[in-house]
């Protein structure tokens, strides 16, 4: 079993965080092997044993997650220790509609699924509140890491230069080409720095760089940049390693998070 974490997150002592590999599960063909989804065709039971196997590698309790019904949206949620328990067992009891978590109560593990979309973790070490968002290219065309960022400077006394964040393994600019349906609405998104975002632009395709586009809305309120690490890591590149939509595979990663 393989996870990665981000270094300024684990010396912070604060919590406990992982993105997972594909390896070391229980699932066969094209969700071999830790598909953590239950939001997908696998056998619900061998996803729950999966989960099992891999909340026990983490020192994570099963029955502390919280899962939601992620829809490429905007919604935020805030969780509290009565929504432990929420989509564990089941998909029917996940939060529903909902793409990114918050809480500020120990021993409840917020967790999101990908497999190609954009991870986004966040620690105020001051405040000690956590959130994960999930951004695909509609979800970042939302800015839902932006709101993220923007609900706990309102609701939970963050300051921007006191925010964490670590933007986890996705699809890459050197494989994620996109149309011109797209294209248009990343432009409208992010005007200013569409040139930097949009690149290789042929016959109405581009290479479309998320990590980049998840990066700069965050700068742009005002997280400053030594604080926001980016995996850089491609979850098409290296298929050995991660799930790949786009390369045809059906198992989801999981992102972590838990404050101690």
């Amino acid at each position: 079993m393989e996870y990665y974490v981000i270094p300024s997150f684990t010396r912070t002592n604060l919590v406990k965080h992982a993105f997972s590999g594909r390896k070391g599960g229980f699932s066969q063909g094209k969700y071999g092997t830790l598909n953590l989804s239950f939001f997908t065709e696998d056998k619900p039971e061998t996803v729950l044993e999966n989960r099992r196997i891999f909340c026990t590698e983490l020192g994570v309790d099963l029955g502390s997650i919280v899962c939601a019904e992620q829809v490429h949206g905007e919604h935020i949620y805030s969780v509290a220790k009565k929504d432990k328990g929420r989509g564990v067992y089941d998909r029917d009891s996940a939060i529903p509609v909902t793409d990114a978590l918050i809480t500020k109560d120990k021993g409840v593990a917020l967790v999101a699924f990908f497999a190609d979309c954009v991870p986004v973790f966040f620690l105020d070490p001051v405040q000690k509140v956590i959130a994960l968002a999930h951004a695909g290219w509609r979800g970042t065309v939302a800015k839902i890491a932006a709101k993220t960022a923007q609900t706990l400077f309102k609701e939970y006394g963050t300051e921007s230069q006191n925010l964490l964040v670590g933007i986890g393994p996705s699809i890459g600019p050197c494989h994620y080409q996109v149309d011109e349906p797209v294209i248009s609405k990343i432009e409208g998104a992010f005007p200013e720095w569409s040139n930097s975002i949009v690149t290789e632009r042929n016959n109405g395709f581009a290479q479309l760089n998320l990590w980049e586009a998840n990066r700069r809305q965050i700068l742009a309120i005002g997280v400053p940049a030594e604080n926001i690490t980016v995996a850089g890591l491609c979850t098409y590149c290296n298929q050995e390693k991660f799930f790949s939509h786009r390369a045809g595979m059906l198992g989801r990663q999981a992102a972590v998070i838990i404050l101690k």
